[in-house]
């Protein structure tokens, strides 16, 4: 058996094995342990003898370039979510300190914008409810056609529309919508917040801030209004 490999190994030429790895490039991708055995040219020869050692210099260099890029990018994206984050603490701190209801909706839409660094905040409730004095009352079937199915929503690259932002709508290019569910005996709500920023509710950092914020608000209306859960 030794002898029969020998031979069929002898047999081989050169332009079998090239043909062979232009027929499997990935053939050294599979067989990386190959390359510390390999003799690469010391120089260019011609057009068809590449540099094999500056081939694998650039394509190293180009990995490492692709590493640092994705480094640098979830460092941004840390950076950022800690930035939300560190915002969001403070307005939960003024939210929770709000002397009455009254005062908690003022620190929401008025605020809120200012602590988040966002183009318009809004809370809106479906119509049907005389327990929730100072909110922002929307059609039976509202929240229902924002939110269709779901809780929350969260999206970039939009034109902000006016029946959610009133004037500040042109300002706003990304928004994300929460639904509201702040008693038994409340019609369905929703927590509106508008960005300026076309792609800064699509990485989806935001998602748990924002259900945080809702609950937060749920929890504090029916505090001050002494509702159900």
């Amino acid at each position: 058996m030794r002898e029969i490999a020998k031979a069929e190994s002898s047999s081989l030429m050169d332009g079998d094995v090239r043909d062979y790895l232009l027929a499997h490039p990935d053939f050294l991708s599979s067989n990386i342990d190959l390359l510390a055995t390999l003799t690469p040219p010391r120089q260019r020869l011609d057009d068809d003898v590449r540099d094999f050692q500056r081939f694998m210099l650039t394509n190293l260099q180009k990995g490492i370039g692709r590493l640092k890029e994705e480094r640098d990018h979830g460092v941004q994206l840390l950076q950022e979510h800690l930035h939300r984050q560190s915002r969001m603490n403070v307005a939960t701190l003024s939210l929770l300190e709000a002397p009455s209801f009254k005062s908690m909706l003022k620190t929401v839409e008025d605020d809120f914008p200012l602590l988040l660094d966002h183009e318009a905040i809004e809370l809106m409730i479906e119509e049907g409810s005389e327990r929730l004095p100072g909110l922002r009352l929307v059609p039976e079937g509202f929240v229902q056609e924002w939110l269709p199915n779901r809780d929350i929503s969260l999206e970039g690259e939009i034109h902000g529309v006016y029946e959610l932002f009133g004037k500040k709508a042109s300002r706003v290019r990304s928004q994300a919508l929460v639904r509201l569910s702040v008693s038994s005996e409340v019609p369905a709500g929703m927590l509106v917040l508008g960005h300026r920023e076309p792609a800064y509710y699509t990485t989806g950092l935001a998602t748990e801030q924002v259900l945080h914020m809702a609950s937060l608000i749920e929890l504090c209306a029916r505090k001050w209004l002494d509702l159900p859960v």
